[in-house]
């Protein structure tokens, strides 16, 4: 283990089980610089996919260190997260990032192990650190065989949150950011537009990012917007097409300006193409006052708590609960 992982590991080890942890300046100062001065911890939980960019390793078992939390993650052998459920044959299909996979709790604390502890619900995860619409879409299109790992009736719901919006497109910035994956060529999925509408052109690296024109602020996330919703509706039509039910969920965002017009956004704009949506920031609006008991402070991830509101709201969603579908 590297020396930094090693400081990691202790950290997390130290911090989380002290009053040290409500902290933010020692939180900034003992987390927050080596993470984004030096680099993340080591997980060892990934491998470059010639199709994702990256992908679970089946069967790894990591441990994730933090200022405020020491994770369990568990991959079952289809390199999906562990829900503990392990039948062949699921209700709920989990697409999404970092959120829907649980970043920041243990494996029988995210909302869809809550979902199969509590509700009965049988639940696949196979949602992953950093994905965002392509990497949902190009599962669903070439590694979900829904025919095969899905009811009839089941539900495949994709987790959608702002963060992926840099995601969609060509965006230097994420771009670099994971740039890890393949330090030495490309590593992110993208989709442009032409004539015929969506045009796979596989992985690009660097050399294939965007920024915006100087003299045109805001062309790359126009572009992004559009992407967003245009895989989001490709993705609803496959799994209709199959017999299976569709739909976006907006989970509870932190209570920012930018959060919450994103995804009022996006759900507006998914309305209006006919994709089925929920958005749950309404039903945690009472909640506001304690939302440090739902994101952690370093970079504002969901904690346990959050995850057992949207077992909740999913699982009324999910059931069809009347009172859910007339709200």
């Amino acid at each position: 283990m590297r020396p930094l992982d090693m400081y990691y590991q202790a950290l997390s080890l130290i911090a989380p089980r002290t009053p040290l942890v409500r902290s933010r300046i020692l939180n900034d100062a003992l987390h927050g610089i080596p993470y984004t001065r030096l680099r993340k911890p080591r997980l060892g939980m990934f491998q470059p996919d010639s199709m994702l960019g990256w992908s679970h390793l089946e069967g790894a078992e990591a441990v994730h260190p933090s200022f405020e939390f020491r994770a369990r993650y568990k991959i079952d052998s289809s390199g999906r997260r562990e829900t503990g459920y392990s039948g062949k044959s699921s209700e709920v299909a989990i697409l999404g990032c970092s959120w829907a996979f649980g970043h920041g709790v243990n494996d029988d604390e995210t909302f869809a192990a809550r979902l199969f502890r509590e509700q009965g619900i049988p639940v696949h995860n196979y949602a992953c650190m950093g994905y965002g619409p392509a990497q949902a879409y190009l599962q669903v299109l070439h590694q979900v065989d829904l025919r095969q790992v899905m009811a009839n009736d089941g539900v495949v719901a994709y987790f959608w949150v702002p963060d992926q919006l840099m995601r969609a497109w060509r965006r230097l910035e994420w771009i670099v950011l994971n740039s890890w994956v393949n330090p030495h060529g490309p590593s992110h999925p993208v989709f442009d537009l032409d004539d015929q509408g969506l045009q796979h052109i596989g992985l690009v690296g660097r050399d294939g990012a965007r920024v915006d024109p100087p003299l045109l602020p805001g062309v790359v996330e126009r572009t992004e917007w559009r992407i967003t919703v245009l895989l989001i509706r490709a993705m609803h039509e496959l799994v209709t097409a199959t017999g299976r039910q569709f739909m976006v969920v907006v989970p509870p965002l932190p209570d920012r300006k930018y959060d919450q017009a994103a995804g009022q956004k996006l759900a507006a704009l998914l309305a209006e193409n006919g994709v089925p949506c929920i958005d749950m920031n309404h039903e945690t609006n009472p909640m506001r006052s304690n939302s440090s008991a739902m994101f952690y402070r370093f970079d504002e991830h969901p904690t346990a708590t959050w995850h057992a509101i949207v077992a909740d709201s999913l699982a009324k969603a999910t059931l069809k609960d009347p009172a859910v579908q007339e709200s």
